[in-house]
């Protein structure tokens, strides 16, 4: 083992003479203006060595050189793919606001019309949140302070009510459905004649999930009083938060109290509130 060593040692160092003395050859130019008999036999025995020698020199730069272009060209590619990666997000924003915007469309070119609301500004809004255990009790909006939201606006979907804001951020907004039991609406029935009667629509749904709901939106009225299966809902606007003659569904069944003096009638949301996406908020404070 101590002889490989010390033959390795001696010919790393023989090595580096042979270049030294080349290089001093070189740079000196020893033998190529004068008779110099040691100097030309020593530049005839390393010419053999001098070609590899060089040779290798080349090829280290070239590798070196390669090294460098191949991290140049790694960086690029990294700056690269971070531009496509942006390109990418933007394109799918861009997408989705194109179906926003034509979901919007449809709102504008929705299913009702109230006179009422046309005196009104309107804030476009997407659904960007809803809690799985309490469906259908809040959603959040992508729109709040900064685009002039205040808490009781109204928020109205492509076929009618949806419920109100309470509580507001700069960028988003908390919207409290009419699902809810909090979330009373002053309401009148219209039959075929026209003539309404007026009560207090709640929601009775509980705290589950959209996969096991429980509960019912209704009104609470007198035996006598002339309300049937197929009867519109709307708003009455009273009370103060919501407009009158916005839609909010249909009664869809009617059970008389066990002391036969009141009834209920059950109502079906015009809303589908499971596929609810895009909303209105409908700026009713501050209006003129």
């Amino acid at each position: 083992m101590g002889k490989r060593v010390n033959v390795t040692g001696i010919a790393v160092l023989v090595f580096f003479l042979l270049l030294g003395v080349l290089i001093s050859i070189r740079l000196t130019g020893l033998g190529s203006r004068f008779p110099n008999p040691v100097g030309g036999a020593m530049q005839r025995v390393l010419s053999v060595v001098e070609k590899p020698i060089l040779q290798l020199g080349n090829g280290i730069r070239d590798n070196t050189k390669a090294l460098w272009n191949f991290r140049n060209v790694e960086q690029e590619n990294q700056d690269l793919q971070k531009k496509v990666n942006q390109l990418t997000g933007d394109n799918l924003k861009l997408k989705q606001q194109v179906l926003a915007g034509l979901r919007y469309n449809e709102l504008d070119q929705g299913i009702f019309r109230s006179p009422t609301l046309d005196k009104y500004s309107k804030v476009g809004a997407s659904v960007i949140n809803r809690n799985p255990t309490t469906w259908y009790r809040t959603l959040t909006v992508n729109r709040g302070g900064q685009d002039g939201v205040q808490v009781n606006d109204p928020v109205i979907g492509d076929l009618g009510l949806v419920g109100k804001v309470v509580s507001v951020s700069p960028t988003t907004s908390e919207v409290l459905m009419i699902l809810d039991g909090e979330g009373e609406v002053s309401a009148v029935v219209r039959g075929s004649t026209g003539n309404g009667t007026f009560g207090i629509v709640q929601g009775t749904y509980k705290r589950g999930s959209r996969l096991t709901p429980e509960g019912n939106l209704e009104m609470l009225f007198r035996r006598a009083d002339n309300v049937n299966v197929g009867n519109l809902v709307l708003t009455s606007g009273q009370g103060g938060v919501y407009p009158q003659d916005v839609p909010i569904g249909k009664v869809k069944q009617i059970e008389l109290d066990p002391s036969g003096l009141l009834k209920t009638a059950y109502i079906e949301p015009l809303v589908d509130f499971d596929s609810l996406e895009e909303v209105y908020i409908v700026k009713v404070l501050g209006a003129k």
